[in-house]
């Protein structure tokens, strides 16, 4: 049984609370601003860089050498956590977002303005795999520093709603993504084939400004300023990896079901309904976009409920919800119904990956202590997401196999399943022993009661 830590009681002023909801604000547009750099390429490469990039070969193959740049982003995600991790534990969070941000924001308008394979031949998807990776470092430092930025700034009792809305941001720069290719698709094709595709890329960078803009005016978190001065004396990548490399697992294998699930939906199910069943480009995008949504809309509400029931419960439920009824969707898609796609979408996203998407940041945050949480949450996020990042790829070579479309969602699921026990034995098993007895007070660092309710 865990045994309750607490904080001082703390007044929650007018002052902390506008603090409060300006970093959510940050964390939320910083996010949107990543993701929609993120999904944008992934929408490109699921379909025009196998068209574009990638020539002389079957559409097949072309389209399995465009997942593949896709999924290699996902491979240097990793990196990037532990390198912005370093630098947000040991200079402030603020710093590292500040970078990433730009990072991610530069190579993407760089992709907008490629040469393609008909202009420089094999040149054109080595730059593209080059910027690639750049976007994979940039985003690996990323989302451990959005969720820390709106955790640390919130009040006790209220971690799970205002964390909630970093990871909204993901949802809703798929949302802003997804509807600005749609929109490019109503293009004639030639056109679109041509120049139309760059559109989404190079509107990366007025959006990067004003996401700049934002972040330039948060102040560091009270957590992370308590903690400054230790902080600077060690090396936060080895207290991370030595002290919880239990806990970074148990985060990794909660947060590859999820990752695996959600580009299964978004990505590889929008080729396959387009190429496979038939069905309408632009209105499956639509379709994406609209049941993307509901994820941000019902973020703060599975959020705010974690606030009064407790996080891992929750965690492990959405993840058997999202396992489950991907395989409900997958059998919707194949029917080509489009009303009976959409509403098994919509639970899917709604009432599984909404469910875990919204309480993780807080159920990240109170697993590690201050001093590595940008770190050792950062590696376990990113190293789910290798396992999210290659999915798509996997699903096309899997598509041919004896059992079909069907081995997908299953493996899906079993992943999940294996996620939802992560939740109970690795990560809040490991709850008890995180909070660091020299940082009091420290906001976002309290624990859970034997309940796993948060404690207010």
């Amino acid at each position: 049984m865990e045994s309750p830590i607490a904080d001082p009681p703390r007044v929650e002023s007018a002052s902390s609370r506008r603090t409060s909801r300006r970093a959510a604000l940050a964390a939320f547009l910083g996010t949107v601003i990543e993701f929609y750099d993120l999904v944008i390429y992934g929408t490109a490469a699921a379909l025009v860089f196998g068209d574009v990039f990638f020539r002389d070969v079957s559409a097949q193959v072309a389209l399995i050498m465009s997942f593949a740049t896709f999924a290699t982003g996902y491979l240097v995600r990793p990196i990037g956590g532990l390198i912005f991790g370093y630098i947000g534990d040991s200079f402030g969070r603020r710093s590292a977002l500040m970078i990433t941000i730009a990072m991610m924001g530069g190579a993407t308008v760089l992709i907008g303005v490629l040469p393609t394979y008909a202009t420089v031949g094999a040149l054109a998807p080595i730059m593209l795999l080059v910027l690639r990776l750049v976007q994979g470092i940039a985003i690996g430092g990323e989302q451990g520093g959005a969720v820390l930025i709106a955790v640390e700034h919130a009040p006790p009792n209220k971690r799970g709603f205002y964390g909630s809305f970093s990871t909204a941001g993901a949802q809703g720069g798929t949302v802003l993504a997804t509807a600005v290719f749609a929109l490019v698709t109503l293009m004639p094709e030639d056109a679109l084939m041509t120049w139309g595709w760059r559109v989404p890329f190079l509107l990366s960078a007025a959006i990067v400004v004003v996401g700049l803009i934002i972040r330039n005016g948060i102040e560091e978190t009270p957590d992370f300023k308590h903690v400054a001065d230790s902080a600077k004396t060690r090396n936060p990548v080895r207290q991370a990896l030595v002290r919880y490399p239990k806990t970074i697992l148990g985060i990794t294998l909660v947060m590859g079901g999820v990752f695996a699930c959600w580009y299964i939906l978004t990505v590889y199910s929008l080729s396959y309904a387009v190429k496979t069943v038939g069905i309408d480009r632009t209105t499956m995008l639509w379709l994406i976009t609209a049941a993307t949504l509901l994820v941000v809309v019902m973020n703060p509400v599975w959020g705010a409920l974690s606030d009064r029931i407790g996080r891992t419960k929750l965690v492990a439920g959405g993840l058997v919800i999202e396992g489950v009824m991907l395989i409900v969707y997958f059998g919707a898609l194949t029917t080509g119904n489009l009303a009976l796609i959409f509403v098994t979408m919509i639970v899917t996203t709604g009432c599984g990956h909404a469910m875990i998407n919204g309480v993780f940041p807080a159920f990240v945050a109170e697993s590690l202590p201050a001093e590595v949480r940008y770190t050792a949450g950062s590696f376990g996020i990113q190293l789910a997401g290798v396992l999210g990042g290659f999915a798509p790829l996997v699903a096309v070579a899997l598509q041919g196999s004896s059992w079909g479309v069907w081995s997908i969602p299953g493996i899906c699921l079993v992943i999940c399943l294996v996620g939802a026990v992560s939740a109970y034995t690795l990560v809040r098993g490991a709850r008890s022993a995180t909070a660091p007895s020299h940082v009091e007070p420290a906001p976002a660092s309290q624990l859970v009661d034997s309940d796993d309710k948060a404690i207010s």
